[in-house]
């Protein structure tokens, strides 16, 4: 519907209002009730829908990448998964914290300022349960961590941080790294309590046994530079292999440690079954290849090149003389 009245309109309109079947009064009121918003001042907003799942989005790819290593590492199976993602203060984020609780204090290098990634202690523990040789279900009281516990559980924590910034790579270039760790969240004030922060919650599960919780809170002022970046659009154009540098080297050379079976076919015959079951040690074969015609070298079971056999010094080798185009490996293999 067009916001534009014709001259019929209005005039049908204050016709209407002139014998009294508009009331000009309530099209005033409502007309204010349309153009009043409600305004939090204690939780102004920040990020807007489309930056909250954008990072939510990017969290579930840490998730991916994190489940695997720390499946490695604990040689358990690990599943994680992204509970919530939501723009709170500070203040209401230190307040759900229990204490004590596992807080790491982590810079993200180029931005500046600090986040805060948190661990229960129930998951802590069960890590560190892992990681002695157990089997992940000691739940001692909860206690402040000693120096040997907070040793293991930084290096689980440097994983878990290496993993986020291979997921945020997609969007901004950043490397998330270790400053300290506090037990007490009174004691890990990063940002003024009224600052908002985007707070994206995890759930762990560790072997059989439900792990914990942890989480991780970013505060507005450290994203601001770059929060530009942080849309949907940009996030799958930065998924693509063509926008990665470098990404197709990698990959090359990763393979080029693959090992595959190599293998020489010398020829190949006839017989009855009658013969073939007749076979003895020491009988010959003879094969329907001519003495100095060339063999066929299988990679992977696929016919790839042909070549001469022989030997070099004491060992059994082949030459390669040519490569088999795929059209007629293909054909050959059907």
């Amino acid at each position: 519907m067009s916001e534009i009245l014709s001259q019929a309109e209005i005039d049908a309109l204050l016709g209407a209002i002139s014998r009294g079947e508009i009331d000009a009064g309530e099209m005033d009121s409502e007309s204010a009730r349309q153009e009043v918003k409600s305004f939090d001042f204690h939780r102004p907003s920040k990020f807007s829908k489309d930056q909250i799942r954008t990072i939510e989005m990017m969290h579930e790819s840490f998730c991916r990448l994190a489940q695997n290593q720390l499946s490695a590492l604990l040689r358990s199976l690990v599943e994680i998964k992204v509970v919530s993602a939501d723009q709170v203060s500070y203040e209401e984020f230190v307040r759900s914290m229990p204490v004590p609780t596992l807080i790491n204090i982590v810079q993200i290098e180029p931005l500046e300022g600090n986040a805060v990634f948190q661990l229960n202690l129930p998951l802590a523990f069960s890590v560190i349960d892992r990681l002695v040789g157990g089997p992940g279900t000691q739940r001692p009281r909860l206690r402040e961590l000693t120096e040997i516990e907070h040793a293991l559980m930084r290096n689980v924590t440097e994983v878990l941080l290496a993993a986020i910034s291979e997921a945020w790579s997609a969007i901004v270039p950043v490397t998330f790294r270790f400053v300290g760790a506090e037990m007490n969240p009174q004691f890990a004030q990063v940002v003024a309590p009224s600052d908002m922060v985007v707070l994206i919650s995890f759930e762990v599960a560790l072997g059989q046994f439900a792990g914990g919780m942890m989480s991780l809170c970013i505060p507005y002022l450290v994203l601001e530079p770059a929060i530009g970046k942080f849309s949907a659009q940009s996030y799958f154009s930065g998924n693509k292999a063509a926008d990665m540098p470098g990404l197709p080297e990698d990959i090359a050379d990763e393979l080029g440690l693959v090992g595959v079976p190599v293998a020489i076919e010398l020829g190949d015959t006839e017989l009855m079954v009658t013969d073939l079951l007749a076979l003895d040690v020491g009988d010959v074969v003879p094969l329907e290849v001519p003495v100095g015609a060339d063999v066929t070298l299988t990679v992977g079971g696929t016919r790839a090149y042909t070549a001469q056999p022989g030997t070099r010094g004491k060992r059994l080798a082949v030459q390669v003389t040519g490569r088999i185009p795929d059209d007629v490996a293909e054909g050959a293999l059907a």
